[in-house]
């Protein structure tokens, strides 16, 4: 019977252990479903610089062959060329600046998880808790009995004399 409470015991612990290692622990489920999130929100991040990059792309390759674009982008800065005929209008400005947005710089957060430790200690704790209540149980059905000091005396005209064991 003490093997079995034992057992019992360091069983309920491990198992204990491993699922709290598994649903919380530093490659559990909980941490995984964190690292998810940052990897999705990661990604729409890198979409977006995507896009941007396209747009970039495709404005130079524009610049580099197309002669109307580059005359249009010309007008824009004020230039005119032969044959044409500049007329401004005051209060517009002549020049529409566009600034590309270069995004956002995106930090990972910090993944929560128990340690190994924290893991390893509640896997011990269940161990003496149960290892605690399965001795009491027994001891309370009465498969475990502690030693009792029996003290001998005896009983010499009304006076109780005590054996005392001399050292």
């Amino acid at each position: 019977m003490k093997r079995l409470r034992l057992l019992s015991a360091a069983f309920a612990g491990t198992l204990c252990y491993v699922l709290i290692s598994v649903c919380a622990g530093r490659y559990g489920i909980w941490a995984q479903g964190q690292l998810e999130e940052q990897k999705r929100i990661l990604s729409i991040h890198e979409a977006s610089i995507e896009r941007i990059h396209n747009e970039l792309f495709m404005e130079k390759n524009a610049l580099l062959n197309d002669a109307s674009v580059i005359a249009a982008h010309a007008r824009r800065l004020g230039y005119v060329s032969d044959g044409e005929i500049l007329v401004k209008i005051r209060g517009l400005s002549s020049y529409q600046n566009t600034v590309k947005d270069p995004g956002f710089a995106v930090e990972e957060g910090e993944i929560r998880y128990l340690s190994e430790r924290t893991c390893k200690s509640i896997g011990f704790i269940i161990f003496g808790l149960l290892y605690i209540v399965l001795l009491l149980g027994d001891f309370a059905r009465g498969r475990i009995s502690l030693p009792v000091r029996k003290r001998r005396f005896t009983v010499l005209n009304g006076a109780v004399v005590y054996d005392m064991q001399q050292n």
